[in-house]
């Protein structure tokens, strides 16, 4: 039970987050408007590359193309776009369609970026409610470091590891993924570039708001089945580095940092 919920909390982060990244799409929270008739998901809106869009009242935004081709950019490339290197916060509302029975359909957590259009420094901060895993916990990611720091608030106990050893590197991920360009959308009155590829096996499709070069909705698809990422009510401002700190009062463990004696259940 903790492993699959695990996984849901994290698909935010590997932003691609999702491997993340992540990380993206486009609104904030409201209504959604879309140039594309929408495939039924539960959250936000998709695009058929394959079928003709219905005229929209955005001027702007185009039609989806009836066919696709290399964006010739990096993830890297297409986040540095507007320049803007600054931090951003954000809540990120995670829909499942295909979890577990036993995982909430729908969570929401907060996601802390540090140097943004910076992959190589990015410093990437998740807080996990305890509705997801039992108990409330801190991802840290400091990809100038090269380590992750799981955080246990409740429990005032952290454990770290190093992101070498991961299975996929975001930062890694962005700087060599060249993705299809499929067209354009409007979301919530925002007009985004739609990309899509596949790394590890797992096939991303990103909605990139062209003002801000910042992914706030994504699909992601995998063995788990699909999850929608969506990123509501961002903020562009300067985050305190002591966000991105684990506390010199939490004791730190070996990884994993884990059984805990407060979650007898905890596997």
């Amino acid at each position: 039970m903790h492993k699959s919920r695990i996984v849901l909390g994290c698909m935010a982060l590997v932003l691609t987050l999702a491997l993340l990244i992540p990380l993206v799409g486009c609104g904030g929270g409201g209504g959604t408007s879309t140039t594309a008739t929408p495939t039924g998901t539960t959250t936000g809106a998709t695009i058929t590359p394959t079928k003709t869009p219905t005229a929209t009242k955005t001027p702007t935004a185009t039609k989806t193309p009836t066919s696709t081709s290399s964006s010739g950019n990096t993830l890297a490339d297409i986040y540095g776009k507007s320049g803007y290197k600054g931090d951003i916060k954000s809540d990120m509302v995670i829909t499942s369609s295909g979890a577990p029975s036993e995982t909430p359909q729908q969570i929401t957590q907060t996601v802390s970026i540090k140097g943004w259009a910076s992959p190589n420094n990015w410093k990437w901060r998740m807080d996990i409610p305890a509705s997801v895993a039992g108990s409330a916990q801190i991802m840290i990611l400091d990809y100038s470091a090269g380590k992750t720091y799981t955080w246990y608030p409740d429990q005032n106990i952290a454990c770290s590891t190093s992101i070498s050893g991961s299975t996929s590197n975001l930062a890694q991920d962005v700087n060599t993924i060249v993705p299809t360009y499929l067209g354009t959308e409007t979301i919530d009155g925002k007009l985004c570039d739609v990309y899509q590829y596949t790394a590890e096996g797992i096939n991303t499709k990103e909605w990139v708001w062209k003002d801000k070069s910042f992914p706030i909705k994504e699909e992601i698809t995998s063995s788990y089945g699909t999850s929608t990422l969506e990123y509501k009510n961002i903020v562009f401002a300067p985050l305190s580095d002591s966000l991105f700190t684990v506390p010199s009062s939490v004791t730190m463990q070996a990884y994993p940092c884990y059984p805990m004696p407060s979650i007898p259940s905890y596997p």
